[in-house]
């Protein structure tokens, strides 16, 4: 005798999951979101596709989790009204501008010799104090 077996799954899936599930002989219990829904679980696939980027192991499994990660960003940039080729236009003039992630540069820490809190350095890394703590030497602590 078999038995019924039953997975959780909760999260997005591609469109035509739902149909490749039942042509294996399962049946998959989904609704539509609601468009914050949708907006909300994409956000949360990103970072899940993304986190399968970085575990992927050769490239063969790289490309298709780069693949995925697109897929999700086209979804994106669609459910907000943006079009690819301008975020595509955005990505080159900051290129440009900026450069890219060609050489690896890494930044340990960032000085600046101020105290002006309307320093651009200072704003951008107090405006993110998680992502940029400010370091204090011992003697400044006190």
């Amino acid at each position: 005798m078999t038995r019924l077996r039953r997975f959780k799954i909760e999260n997005l899936v591609r469109d035509k999951m739902p149909d490749r599930i039942q042509s294996l002989g399962g049946y998959a219990t989904s609704h539509i979101l609601t468009p914050d829904e949708h907006l909300y679980q994409l956000k949360r696939k990103l970072i899940e596709e993304a986190e399968e980027v970085c575990k992927a192991t050769n490239p063969k499994e790289l490309k298709e989790e780069i693949a995925d990660v697109m897929e999700v960003l086209y979804a994106l940039a669609k459910k907000r009204g943006l079009k690819f080729d301008h975020i595509e236009q955005t990505r080159l003039q900051k290129r440009e501008e900026r450069g890219g992630f060609k050489r690896g540069t890494f930044v340990e820490f960032v000085e600046v010799e101020t105290d002006d809190n309307d320093h651009p350095i200072v704003q951008y890394c107090m405006a993110n104090p998680e992502a940029y703590p400010e370091i204090f030497n011992k003697k400044e602590e006190k």
